[in-house]
């Protein structure tokens, strides 16, 4: 491996771990349980020394997602000296292309739809989309995508997304969205792996999902959450007993048991004050007068 091409790599593989460590993501160096996962662009296309390097996995803004760097060799060019033929050195094309995987919420058809000026992949023989907008049609092709499929995926807010968040080669697999980037110079650094993926998010958002035979479930309202307050742990089948209210002027007793005598409690004696106090007359025969706290009170 050449020397500007191991350093890629290596910047590649020490940017990846670092946001690992802040995002609290998933990151392998190394990757090959990726190369034959899916059979949509770039991995159908040809080449050897493939490799996936650089794979970050985890949750960003509630989508779960996979990213990393496909590495292949898709063409060897022998140079041979002018007057013997003889083969003197070899000259390699190498191609990295940076792969987001995103998990969607319901599966969908196969779909797949690439950009028709893409260098890296030859697709002039695949058809044009065939959705109203017949400048957009002229700027993509579909992959091995049922026409009628594609109209149904194609809808103008996901072709408007697709145009403004410049999004051109992507697939639907089963329950997962592929997009493919071919970064144009240099490698793709984190800052461009954050943005692809509120991009993505934005399309996802986007996507019928009726077509593939179902609906997402909507998410439950969220509550207003409290903080809890503690209580003594309840014992299973347990109906907690509050005592009644006590009652003024006798003490608070225990609760009488169902089978067993009434205990006798003495009760209290307090000094009556003799009546009528001083000062005051004498009660008549029907009482005290007017006025007079009644006895007790």
């Amino acid at each position: 491996m050449e020397t500007n091409e191991a350093r890629r790599i290596e910047a590649t593989n020490a940017e990846r771990y670092a946001m690992s460590g802040q995002y609290g993501w998933e990151f392998s160096p190394d990757a090959p349980n990726l190369l034959e996962r899916w059979t949509v662009l770039p991995f159908n296309q040809r080449g050897d020394k493939r490799m996936a390097f650089g794979a970050l996995s985890g949750t960003y803004n509630g989508l779960q997602f996979s990213v990393f760097d496909y590495h292949r060799r898709p063409t060897v060019t022998s140079v041979h000296t002018r007057w013997t033929n003889k083969k003197v050195n070899e000259l390699d094309t190498i191609s990295i292309d940076t792969v987001w995987v995103i998990t969607l919420p319901a599966p969908m058809p196969n779909f797949q739809i690439v950009s028709s000026i893409e260098t890296a992949w030859d697709v002039d023989q695949y058809p044009e989309p065939a959705t109203a907008d017949r400048k957009f049609n002229r700027w993509y092709k579909l992959i091995d995508t049922d026409p009628n499929v594609a109209i149904g995926v194609l809808t103008p807010q996901v072709a408007a997304t697709m145009r403004s968040s410049k999004l051109h080669n992507w697939s639907l697999v089963g329950a997962e969205l592929v997009y493919v980037e071919n970064p144009t110079f240099g490698r793709t650094k984190p800052d461009a792996v954050l943005l692809t993926l509120g991009h993505l998010g934005l399309l996802v958002s986007q996507l019928p999902f009726h077509l593939g035979g179902g609906q997402p479930a909507a998410p439950a309202p969220q509550q207003p959450q409290y903080p809890q307050q503690p209580h003594p742990p309840q014992n299973p089948g347990y109906q907690q007993q509050y005592p009644p209210p006590p009652q003024y002027g006798q003490p608070p007793y225990p609760p009488q048991q169902p089978g067993y005598p009434q205990p006798h409690y003495p009760q209290p004696q307090y000094p009556q004050p003799g009546y009528p106090p001083q000062g005051y007359p004498q009660p008549g025969p029907y009482g005290p007068p007017p006025g007079y706290p009644p006895r007790g009170y």
